[in-house]
Formats: C-alpha cells, structure tokens, sequence
C-alpha cells in the first residue's frame, strides 16, 4: 500500500511534466514546458495539501488523491474509526463501572494523593453528606473528627478507623483507605451504626446477667465455705468441695466477663494516666509469686513511664504470668520489661509444653480452649487472652505469640515511642 502511493504520486507529477514538456515541444520551448508542467504539478499538490488543512479543522470534506496525501488520509480515517471504537467501547466499561460503584451501599470517595475529591458514589453522598460542589474540596475540610483527621494524617491504611459522627445524623462509620494508582487513593465508607447498636446491646446483656449472677453466686460460695468447716460425712465432703471449687470457677468466670465488658465499651481514646511500668512488674509479681511452684524471674534495669490505663496494664500483666505458671509444668517463667528502638517491649516466656502453630491466631477469642482435657485440670474461664487484646488495644499494641510444642511460648507486646513519658 505504501508502495502504490508512492507510484500514484510519481505518475501524477510525471504525467503532468510530460504533458508539460509536450506543449512546450510543440512550439520549440521543451524546458519552458517542462518547467510549466513541475509549476502545475506543484499547483495541484498545494491544493491538495489545502483541502487536506481543511478537513483536519472540519471546514470541508477529506481531499481526494491518489497519491501520499490521500494515502495518509485514508490511514487517518482507518485510524480514527477504530480509535472510535475503542473509546465507545471505553466508555460502555467506564459507564457499567460507574453504574457498579453507584450501586454498593457502600460510599466510595476517590481523592488524589493529596486528599482532593475527584469523585464519589451516591452512597458516598449520603453517608456524609457530600455535594456535587464538593468536588476538589480536601476530605479533611468535610469529615473533621479528629480521629479521621489523625488516620488520614499519618499515611497508613493498612487498618480500618471506626469513628462516631453526626454529619448527617448520629452515626458510626467504617472508613478504609487503599491506594490506587499512581496517585490517587479509594476510600470506601460503612455504615455500621446497626452493627454497633447490636454489640452494644450484646455488651449490655453480658454486663447485666454477670452482675445479676453476682449476688446469687456469693450467697452460693459463702454457704459452701460454711459447710467446707463443718464436720461432715465422709460422703458429702467430696461433694461440697467439688461444688465449692466449681463455685469459686463460676466467680471468677463473672468477674471476666465484667472486666471483659468494661474494656470492650470502653473508649481507646479516654486520658490516660502516668504508668510506671517497674513498680507495676514489681506489684503484680509479688502477687503471684505463690500462685504455683513455678520461679518467676522479673527483669526490668529501667524507671520506665507510659500514659496508660494502670488498672488494665496489671490486669494483662497478671492474665499472662497467670498462663505462664500454669501451663509452663513447673519451669522458671522469665518476665522482661526492656527499651526497645520502636519503645517498650514486654515479655513472658515459659518452659512449658508449647502450641501447636494451628492455635496461635485463635487463642485471643473468647473461650478458645487449645485442649480441653488440659484446661479442665489447670482451670481459667477461657477468656484470659481476650481480656489481654481489648486492653493493648487501648494502649496501641498488639498481642504476639511465639510458641512451638515442646519448646515453651513467649508472649510479648511493644508500647509504642508514643505514648513513653
């Protein structure tokens, strides 16, 4: 094709410079007519190349040639239809795409890099109450809990932010950031009020019939301690102890479920108070140092402080050390407060049997037994660990476990450099 064109344009000119040079020869002036038939040729490729100017402003129809000119311009209408095509197909997607994101319920914002609106969903619209003048606006002009604004800030989304707002009524949203693209970043908004008034309600009714089972357990135990002093046949003493023991179970079963409670409706971003963190290991260590045969070894060579919650610090120092003494079949149970680079790392480690690496992510849910004939012997209400996570995550920390059978398990958590006083 490339080929012909060039061949339909050289006949063209040298069909005119022939005709040129013939008129020329007819009246002795061969090189005036040769000359006259390049002028033409230029002539006609000059209008040419203005019809072809024309048309690429749409001003007039595409010229006709048969030469390099209407060689391009046939590959520029080729071109151009199928270009057509592809953006008509581009837009069918983009508008089904469109069409998808305005049906989630789900609110999806998408902003740039700096936090600027470029777009969002009806959902979006209604959850907080955006405009269509709110394009280019800055999300943190329009959501402006302080919470957000401190998730936004600090430029990890790895985690979702749960927050409680009133832009459109009193609510509770769930907000996750992912990015997309080069620069741009998704942000996808929950409604979870329901959800929430659910677990709040389920909180309550736990809270509730702990307390109410208070009254009647102590009343229960304290009759069971009475008859435990009294002079009894040989046939109920086994009774009144297994029933004494399973007595002081169910207390303590209540009193987790009660701190449990407290922790889960408690808020993460409450004041917190000066926690010395040496005197608490100090504290709780001589409280359980004749909880079991086992040696605990605490070491701790810094005076270290932390804005935390005393009550819920000793509260997973002890359920640790407590799990420690039981499982670790006697061994030494070693119970490290240290300096650390990314701030303070806490640890206890015993010499115990170990868990299998199948348990480690469940072992934090409430009433996960790893073995239940185990926890049968060693007791505990299962809810230990539970109560350990609810209250690192007011301190901004994370339970890890290492562990493997026949090897002991080392269970550690880092206060973050922020909260260091």
């Amino acid at each position: 094709m490339h080929q012909s064109a060039w061949q339909g344009e050289l006949t063209k000119v040298g069909v005119v410079t022939t005709l040129g040079l013939a008129a020329g020869w007819t009246v002795e002036q061969p090189l005036y007519g040769l000359l006259a038939g390049l002028i033409v040729a230029q002539v006609m490729s000059i209008r040419t190349m203005g019809a072809l100017f024309r048309w690429s402003y749409r001003q007039g129809p595409a010229p006709q040639d048969s030469g390099l000119i209407g060689y391009s311009v046939d590959k520029l209408i080729r071109r151009e239809k199928n270009l057509k095509a592809k953006l008509a197909q581009q837009n069918k997607q983009l508008k089904r795409y469109n069409q998808g994101i305005e049906s989630l319920h789900d609110g999806v914002v998408i902003i740039d890099q700096e936090g600027y609106i470029s777009n969002f969903n009806g959902a979006a619209a209604r959850l907080l109450s955006l405009r269509q003048e709110d394009m280019g606006q800055h999300i943190k002009n329009l959501i402006r809990t302080p919470r957000f604004i401190k998730y936004f800030d600090q430029g990890s989304y790895d985690d979702s932010l749960q927050f409680d707002t009133n832009l459109v009524r009193q609510q509770s949203l769930q907000v996750q950031i992912t990015q997309f693209g080069l620069d741009q970043k998704v942000m996808l908004v929950r409604d979870i009020t329901e959800r929430k008034r659910v677990e709040t309600m389920r909180q309550n009714f736990i809270a509730d019939v702990s307390h109410e089972l208070r009254t009647p357990l102590t009343v229960i135990n304290g009759y069971l301690e009475m008859l435990s002093d009294m002079e009894l046949p040989a046939s109920l003493n086994k009774a009144v102890s297994q029933m004494d023991s399973q007595g002081q179970r169910m207390k303590s079963l209540v009193n987790d479920l009660i701190q449990l409670s407290k922790l889960e409706s408690a808020h993460s971003e409450r004041d917190g108070e000066a926690v010395n963190l040496k005197n608490l290991g100090h504290s709780v260590v001589d409280q359980l140092q004749e909880y079991g045969d086992a040696n605990i070894r605490f070491q701790c060579n810094d005076e270290l402080q932390i804005n935390g919650f005393s009550d819920e610090m000793s509260s997973v120092l002890s359920n640790l050390i407590t799990n420690a003494v039981k499982y670790g079949n006697g061994s030494d149970v070693d119970f490290r407060i240290e300096r650390q680079s990314s701030g303070v790392r806490v640890s206890v480690t015993d010499q115990g049997m170990g868990i299998p690496a199948e348990h480690l992510t469940r072992l934090t849910e409430r009433f996960y037994r790893v073995d239940d004939s185990r926890e049968s012997t060693v007791g505990g209400s299962g809810l230990g660990l539970a109560i350990v996570k609810h209250a690192l995550e007011h301190h901004d920390s994370v339970l890890e476990i290492e562990s493997q059978p026949g090897q002991g398990s080392t269970f550690s958590f880092v206060i973050p450099n922020e909260r260091i006083l």
